[in-house]
């Protein structure tokens, strides 16, 4: 019976272990490079956009609208940067922009750049 019971502990033990490496080497794997955004229709994704142009609409004193993220790619690091195009409506016209978003550790969103991108 004790016999059983380390070898089922011992099991368990590896598995955990295996599993462990396999999310640190996930992690390694994005830390510090920009991969693409898998889903970008995910809501948070989608919210960073609006964000970004009401952060943008604040320090420019514009009055865009936010219509959609279209694309976009992400950066692990000490919390993560998304550069992220997006479309708005300028007046009647829809434009897109490009913008890169840091959250920081606590989830605080910061508009590091917004700029046109010339269709």
């Amino acid at each position: 019976m004790a016999k059983a019971l380390f070898f089922v502990a011992s099991l368990l033990l590896y598995v955990l272990s295996l599993s462990s490496l396999a999310v640190a080497t996930q992690r390694l794997d994005l830390a510090g490079s920009y991969k693409p955004i898998k889903n970008i229709d995910e809501p948070e994704i989608q919210s960073l956009g609006e964000f970004a142009v009401n952060e943008h609409n604040k320090q420019a004193k514009t009055q865009l609208q936010f219509q959609k993220v279209i694309s976009g790619e992400m950066q692990i690091v000490a919390g993560t940067n998304y550069n992220l195009r997006l479309t708005a409506l300028e007046g009647t016209n829809s434009r897109t922009y490009g913008t890169l978003v840091y959250t920081d550790l606590n989830n605080k969103n910061n508009l590091i750049n917004f700029f046109d991108v010339p269709n």
